[in-house]
């Protein structure tokens, strides 16, 4: 019948077109393929780097994949920092290394939750003496700030409207988000982060809720056991940190600039996390669950790039955030804050 079809309209059938083979990364394939510039323009690490990665989560990626013929770690890992660095749709991740949408999206859960179980590795609070030290010393450097051990602060996180309890996601500059909450050294590395209140919650709740500040509420005893320093956002405490509101005296001023200076930490590690990794700027289009996972994940990813010492490719910009909301609300740390003015400025 189809012979009969051509040949009345004239036409002949032409050639069968094969599918266009895909480009997929096999289990040999080797890093040695690629300089470190170009795997740092994809991957955001060097060779070096992705192989410490690999053996880091050799273990959690093979036993959660008993299959025969699974996906190799090093695939699995690849395909995850390239989702990470770029932000791309899943689609373009799968037909970029020959995968489908939903294996890539398998693949970047398990290497999200085996990364995010190594917070406790990677994220740490300073808890050693010496730790403490270096950090006061690294801050008072960097801002002249006495005795500050971390700088905290809130960054929204783009996503989708989930279909459950979409307004709680709403924040105020209007689209939906994850807010954030981090607490930095002096070297911008995270040594506290807090990803699963949505984008309508206020800073002071995150942080007041959050483990590290009832910790430091509870715990907290002496100027000697450090501060952390945040914005007007937040409720001025004995171990936190606000700027004066309206500045009446000259010392006032330079403990504000002071403050200021030493207090962009967390915005500028804010702008080197994001710049790393393109997916926390973009619309993420998943439920708020796994986003929260991949932001602690992405968050592992940045402090082990520091650690190694790795490169960032061109120049970070402080992260744009929205003027705080004023915390309006009891503080019992004013006390302190005129001490350490009338004492150090």
């Amino acid at each position: 019948m189809a012979d009969l079809l051509f040949g009345g309209l004239g036409l002949m059938p032409g050639p069968v077109r094969r599918k266009a083979r895909k480009f997929r990364l096999h289990d040999d394939f080797s890093l040695d393929e690629y300089t470190d510039d170009e795997l740092r323009s994809r991957y955001r690490f060097g060779r070096e780097s992705i192989q410490f990665l690999i053996d880091l989560l050799r273990d959690d990626l093979e036993r959660a994949t008993a299959r025969n013929h699974a996906l190799s770690t090093t695939v699995q890992v690849l395909a995850a920092l390239r989702f990470f660095a770029s932000g791309s749709f899943l689609q373009v991740i799968g037909d970029t290394i020959g995968l489908s949408k939903s294996t890539v999206s398998r693949i970047i859960s398990k290497v999200s939750y085996a990364l995010a179980q190594k917070q406790v590795h990677f994220i740490k609070w300073p808890s050693t003496e010496a730790e403490i030290v270096q950090t006061k010393r690294g801050f008072y450097d960097k801002g002249g700030f006495p005795g500050v051990i971390g700088c905290v602060d809130g960054t929204h996180i783009k996503i989708q409207g989930p279909t459950e309890n979409e307004n709680d996601y709403v924040n105020r500059k209007g689209f939906h988000s994850i807010n954030v909450q981090a607490i930095c050294n002096h070297k911008g590395m995270f040594t506290n982060i807090v990803a699963r209140w949505p984008g309508s919650t206020h800073d002071s709740f995150i942080f007041t809720d959050s483990q590290i500040g009832q910790q430091l509420n509870a715990q907290h005893q002496s100027l000697e056991d450090g501060l952390l320093l945040g914005d007007s956002g937040y409720p001025c405490k004995p171990y936190l940190m606000t700027p004066y509101l309206n500045p009446g005296t000259n010392k006032q001023t330079q403990f504000n600039n002071a403050h200021a200076r030493t207090r962009v930490a967390i915005e500028q590690a804010f702008g080197v996390w994001k710049r790393r990794f393109h997916l926390l700027h973009s619309e993420i289009r998943m439920k708020p669950e796994k986003v929260c996972m991949m932001i602690g994940a992405c968050a592992v990813l940045h402090n082990i790039a520091i650690l190694r010492n790795e490169p960032l490719d061109g120049h970070a910009e402080a992260d744009d955030q929205p003027d705080p909301i004023c915390y309006c609300g009891p503080e019992d740390g004013k006390v302190i804050r005129d001490h350490i003015c009338n004492t150090f400025f």
